[in-house]
């Protein structure tokens, strides 16, 4: 059999995912597998060219995930996997913590910048922008309850469920942000439309359809969802806008649904 189909891809994979080089798995793997050898030896078993095996054995020595017995020839042999993995986890750890940290400062020093630049385009000029897909629009509806102060007024006829939306209501609520919802009911949304009623202050119920899903933020901003299909897929983008003219269309729009509906106190 040739000696690299003798190591399963996968564990390779996986050692790879963990920092080792293909090089130093393959070795690794072969010492862990046949116990004791010399470099040529671990080049022949694993497939290695004998030109890279010391500088790879020199590597894992250094890693501490081998150890050499002096002598001629020197030989290796694998350290135990259960104390390598872990070590390596405990380093993954502590790079991970310590990248959580930096993203914090980051987001700081960068969100400084931004709202500074948001003043230069969250203004009555503000004409249309677009963000691509659900994530996309899910996101952009964060974003812009993160900048509400008193009301966020939602008309959908979906109240989609997910970590993003939730986290940004209940943010919000925490700063006293009231939410009010108009939808209509039918079995496939009843369930989520059940659900939200926990994170909305009032949920009202509009007689007919609704043809759009409109979100207005403090009456100072606005998004709204197009649909198109592609390939039989529907799909969507976000419209954002702060233009005064069109948020008060739209608010006009809201003020015509509110009448025709009543507010759902319980299923």
């Amino acid at each position: 059999m040739d000696p690299e189909d003798q190591i399963p891809n996968e564990l390779l994979d996986q050692l790879k995912d963990f920092g080792f080089t293909n090089y130093e798995a393959k070795a690794y793997i072969t010492l862990v597998d046949q116990g004791i050898l010399s470099a040529p030896e671990i080049a022949k078993k694993s497939g290695l060219p004998k030109s890279r095996i010391y500088d790879t054995l020199k590597m894992l020595q250094t890693k501490r995930m081998i150890e050499e017995f002096p002598g001629t020839p020197r030989k290796f042999k694998a350290r135990n996997p259960s104390f390598v993995i872990d070590d390596l986890v405990q380093k993954k750890e502590k790079h991970f913590k310590n990248q959580k940290s930096n993203a914090i400062n980051l987001k700081t020093r960068l969100n400084t910048m931004i709202n500074n630049t948001e003043k230069t385009y969250l203004s009555n000029e503000s004409i249309l922008w677009t963000v691509n897909g659900r994530r996309g629009f899910h996101e952009k509806f964060a974003e812009m309850g993160a900048r509400a102060t008193e009301e966020v007024k939602v008309i959908t006829p979906y109240f989609s469920r997910n970590t993003i939306l939730e986290k940004s209501i209940n943010s919000a609520r925490s700063r006293n942000v009231k939410f009010t919802g108009i939808t209509t009911l039918n079995d496939e949304n009843r369930d989520r439309v059940r659900y939200y009623i926990e994170y909305f202050n009032s949920i009202y119920r509009f007689a007919g359809d609704i043809p759009l899903t409109l979100i207005i933020i403090d009456d100072k901003e606005c998004m709204y969802r197009m649909n198109y299909q592609t390939n039989g897929q529907l799909n969507y983008v976000g419209v954002h806008s702060t233009n005064t003219g069109l948020i008060k269309a739209f608010t006009q729009y809201w003020d015509g649904l509110m009448k025709d509906s009543t507010i759902i106190n319980s299923f």
